[in-house]
């Protein structure tokens, strides 16, 4: 058995003797050298390693990480869109029952003509809130009655 090419590199039976532990002393000690700074010899060597190691796992992880990457970002997404929806319904709330009209100061800051609202915030607030229902209620009218039309 060679355990070298005429090129100076290991050759298959050699690396094969290694891998099988058949070499002696000498012959594994100089392998083990030519190893260490030949990076051909090195690949070779460990894809000789690596052909009978590789495993097929049981079932395929692919479907069920996508699963969970998919559910992740879904659950990433849904907060922080929650978070922004709650926050310009607050805005749009408080815009809507007058409420920043209270932190103004009284004079000066309105016009002349412009008629006084003497009305308190919890009139604000279901006059608002009754208005919003009236408009769903006239938006899905026109909707059912679009649709009874076709």
């Amino acid at each position: 058995m060679n355990l070298f090419l005429e090129s100076g590199h290991l050759s298959g039976e050699g690396l094969d003797a290694l891998i099988a532990g058949t070499l002696d002393e000498l012959q594994s000690l100089e392998a083990a050298e030519h190893l260490s700074f030949c990076d051909d010899c090195l690949l070779a060597y460990t894809q000789r390693l690596a052909e009978d190691t590789w495993q097929t796992p049981p079932a395929s992880v692919q479907e069920g990480l996508w699963n969970k990457i998919r559910a992740r970002m879904l659950r990433v997404m849904v907060n922080r869109y929650a978070v922004a929806a709650v926050a310009a319904c607050l805005a749009l709330t408080l815009w809507g029952t007058g409420f920043f009209n209270y932190f103004l100061p009284q004079r000066g800051m309105r016009h002349i003509d412009a008629p006084q609202n003497t009305m308190t915030v919890s009139a604000r607030v279901g006059s608002f809130v009754s208005s919003g229902q009236q408009a769903l209620q006239d938006a899905l009218g026109n909707l059912f009655s679009n649709d009874s039309a076709k």
